[in-house]
């Protein structure tokens, strides 16, 4: 399908935010389910953002030193009048202690700008923004992109069907009294439902029984007893 056949909407949406930039299907970027697994990553995210800008910040050392994967340790065992190439090749100047991030983690950061269809956190404010696209439009353009088979080309989102279909998997309906040890008040016939199906059961086992009862006294003459459930509770 090319995309002079796309409406007009769509258009407009893919070319501010590209698929090749945005989409699911090229980024293989997911969003988190739960609120826990939301935490973990915002944890993680600040975390490798401070790592970067910790590194970032320091000072620029020698080239032999730049090449190699490790930070040169504080350790007062080398000398300074030794260079550091040597004190590199002895392996007195690593520290195991101080791990640095790999690359691939900072580039897949800065790879990718913000998904519009999820807020996002300032984490050197601490504060919120909200989506750039709001929850009722992401619905249309799900809707709209659903309908068109390309909805795999807009970027992630709680209003997607892979999504909605994955929280059903993972957290199952969630109907309120279907777990376990939980139950919820109901009509009132309903919460009857089983001491009227067992008077219904009695009086269907005692059937044969009332009607003979009705035969012998003469069809009803004089009969005070009626199956009735009124008639019961008298």
């Amino acid at each position: 399908m090319t995309t002079t056949a796309l409406p007009l909407r769509l258009q407009n949406f893919f070319a501010r935010y590209p698929p090749q930039l945005y989409s699911a299907k090229f980024t293989g970027i997911k969003i988190p389910l739960t609120r826990r697994d939301a935490k973990e990553a915002a944890v993680a995210r600040a975390a490798l953002l401070a790592n970067q800008t910790t590194i970032s910040s320091t000072p620029q050392a020698h080239p032999s030193i730049i090449a190699q994967p490790v930070l040169v340790s504080s350790t007062p065992s080398v000398s300074e009048s030794t260079p550091p190439s040597e004190s590199l090749a002895d392996g007195q100047g690593t520290d195991s202690s101080i791990p640095i991030p790999p690359p691939a983690a900072s580039q897949n950061l800065e790879k990718f700008p913000p998904n519009p269809f999820l807020p996002r956190k300032n984490f050197k404010t601490g504060r919120w923004s909200g989506p750039k696209i709001g929850l009722r439009r992401q619905a249309e353009l799900v809707k709209l992109a659903h309908q068109y088979h390309i909805e795999e080309l807009l970027p992630p989102g709680k209003k997607s069907t892979a999504f909605k279909e994955s929280r059903l998997l993972e957290r199952g309906l969630r109907i309120k009294g279907t777990g376990e040890g939980q139950k919820v008040k109901g009509h009132k016939w309903e919460r009857r439902i089983g001491t009227t199906l067992d008077k219904r059961r009695k009086a269907m086992e005692n059937m044969p029984a009332l009607i003979r009862e009705w035969k012998q006294k003469g069809h009803g003459r004089g009969w005070g007893k009626y199956p009735s459930s009124k008639a019961s509770k008298n």
